[in-house]
């Protein structure tokens, strides 16, 4: 090794000239062949793009396809039967309209988890068939407007 760095030593201008040589040639090779990096985890075959195709099958919010619709009482709570009762209407109707899939009400044994911890505030989540981009524009106005 003592002799590779004496000559290294004693051609110093040869030795920084033969190295900058080489990483001007390698970023050539590199901007001339490309690379195979995308920017979309779904293109790839990869672990990631995998699981965004379970969760896009499996739960419609990591899709894209689903909404919440957020009540809010001034007095009183949400589950007083004066608001529950317009507000569990209100989730019927959205979840019976075309292109609804389905709303899960806060008023339901699962949707407990729904209403805030003072009781003022509650949200039901709406999956629709297809991507809300797709729903037609009045469809989701109708649905933001219903009471």
């Amino acid at each position: 090794m003592s002799p590779l760095a004496r000559w290294c030593h004693r051609h110093r201008l040869a030795v920084v000239l033969a190295w900058v040589g080489l990483l001007t040639a390698l970023g050539a090779a590199v901007g001339v062949g490309g690379s195979d990096f995308g920017d979309s985890p779904v293109a790839q075959n990869t672990d990631s793009a995998r699981a965004t195709a379970l969760l896009r099958e499996a739960a419609s919010s990591a899709a894209g396809r689903s909404g919440r619709i957020v009540w809010q009482v001034k007095d009183g709570r949400v589950t007083d039967p004066t608001a529950e009762r317009p507000t569990a209407d209100a989730v019927h109707r959205i979840g019976a309209a075309p292109g609804v899939a389905s709303v899960s009400s806060p008023f339901s044994p699962a949707g407990e988890r729904q209403i805030s911890a003072d009781g003022k505030t509650a949200y039901a989540t709406v999956a629709f068939e297809q991507d809300v981009s797709d729903t037609q524009t009045d469809q989701v106005k109708r649905l933001a407007t219903d009471r």
